[in-house]
């Protein structure tokens, strides 16, 4: 250093480090939001479906749980005082997906190993990504992967690839290939995409945001999911509330969002000929099982992933074990598998993920925190986490809800 400047290799070497943390970034998301295509090729996640499933289970889970562990440890070993309650907290929302362990004897040899293998190395690139970008970085590198899937989930609806079908409806399933994963992709992102507008000094950063907005708002759309729809309407109106401060406009956009949901229902409904609202008939029968199952299980529960095997419940011909995750209802999931002590231990997680967003700033609690509603609401009309291949939003989550350890652990260190 000369004169208190940075010298040149200086200058390189911190340039050098700042693509170098992106480029791992993208290089370990990638896979979960862009699945086959051409970056899932040189991701992250071929290691997961093809290394970890190819080698013996019990050594996959070993070495699973050893990248977990360093991951974790590399993330919050700066911190205070409450680093194991982060990773108390972080494993709660592991078993809430309801898949981290396969009980014994179901007849699947060696999958319950590999099935937590696969959760631990969900989560830690979670972590990891959260570990090597700011939060800010992070929701930037997430409203990029999910404008890429929104631009395939358009451009494959109307090529007509990638589409799937629910009573003759056909709906953008992007390289997915079902809509499930493509709209909880959009509905992390876009309180990101605001939260970035609203703090955007360029106005061709601006430009480009909106733009991301727009693109992401059509591809849900094509979904024709109406949770989905339901749970950003929501958002979208509190967050441009909060952030802009114009209760006039987030009406507005309240008013806008149920105009197009009647227009998304009626089209929907019309594409299911002579047979109605099925798939919301058959929720109802599906929380109805599940309740069942609560009230007759409701100290401790069934035990993790033990729900579907006690489902008993069918609708017109179909077992809806088989054909919804069960029981389509995230809070009732939990319950189902973890009894009432479970609710008390989902009631805490909220509180906590509660008291972390209220000491961020603004753009970062409704951009983060945003994320977690939007999921959240989803959750109460499906299992957001209830089956394996939903890495993506397990991988998503435990970003966002690392980042939000990150900004205690900097505040700590401060």
């Amino acid at each position: 250093m000369e004169g208190g400047h940075p010298s040149a290799f200086a200058r390189v070497s911190v340039r050098t480090v700042n693509v170098g943390r992106w480029v791992l970034a993208l290089w370990l998301m990638a896979g979960y939001a862009l699945p086959h295509t051409i970056w899932q090729k040189v991701s992250f996640n071929v290691l997961v479906w093809r290394l970890l499933p190819d080698s013996e289970p019990l050594r996959a889970l070993m070495v699973a749980g050893s990248l977990f562990t360093v991951a974790w440890l590399s993330f919050a070993r700066p911190a205070s005082h409450d680093r194991w309650a982060q990773l108390l907290w972080l494993l709660l929302g592991a078993l809430a997906s309801g898949y981290l362990f396969d009980p014994l004897g179901r007849g699947y040899n060696g999958v319950e190993y590999l099935r937590c293998a696969f959760v631990l190395v969900t989560l830690a690139v979670g972590i990891v990504s959260a570990r090597v970008l700011s939060a800010r970085e992070l929701m930037v590198c997430v409203v990029g992967l999910a404008s890429l899937q929104s631009a395939y989930a358009v451009w494959y609806f109307f090529s007509g690839h990638g589409l799937f079908y629910t009573h003759g409806v056909a709906r953008a399933g992007g390289t997915f290939g079902t809509p499930v994963h493509v709209y909880a992709l959009v509905l992390i992102a876009l309180p990101m995409s605001l939260s970035l507008v609203r703090d955007a000094g360029d106005a061709r950063w601006r430009i480009l945001l909106w733009a991301c907005v727009m693109l992401m708002m059509g591809a849900l759309w094509l979904t024709y999911s109406r949770s989905a729809w339901l749970a950003i309407s929501v958002v979208l109106a509190l967050t441009v509330r909060a952030l802009w401060n114009r209760p006039r406009l987030a009406v507005a956009v309240v008013g806008g969002m149920i105009l197009l949901f009647a227009v998304m229902y009626g089209w929907r409904l019309g594409g299911s000929t002579g047979m109605g609202d099925t798939t919301a008939e058959a929720r109802v029968d599906i929380w109805k099982a599940g309740w069942q199952i609560f009230r007759q299980n409701w100290l401790w529960g069934v035990g993790t992933d033990n729900v579907r095997i006690r489902y008993t419940s069918t609708w017109r011909g179909y077992a809806v074990s088989t054909w919804y995750g069960a029981p389509e209802n995230q809070l009732l999931f939990w319950l189902c598998e973890h009894g009432i002590w479970g609710g008390v231990l989902a009631g805490m997680l909220v509180v906590a993920l509660w008291q972390r967003l209220l000491r961020l700033s603004p753009s970062l609690r409704w951009g983060l925190g945003g994320a977690l509603l939007s999921v959240g609401i989803l959750g109460m009309f499906q299992s957001v986490f209830g089956r394996m291949e939903e890495g993506v939003e397990t991988m998503l989550v435990t970003a966002v809800w690392a980042s939000l350890a990150r900004k205690e652990v900097n505040a700590d260190a401060a």
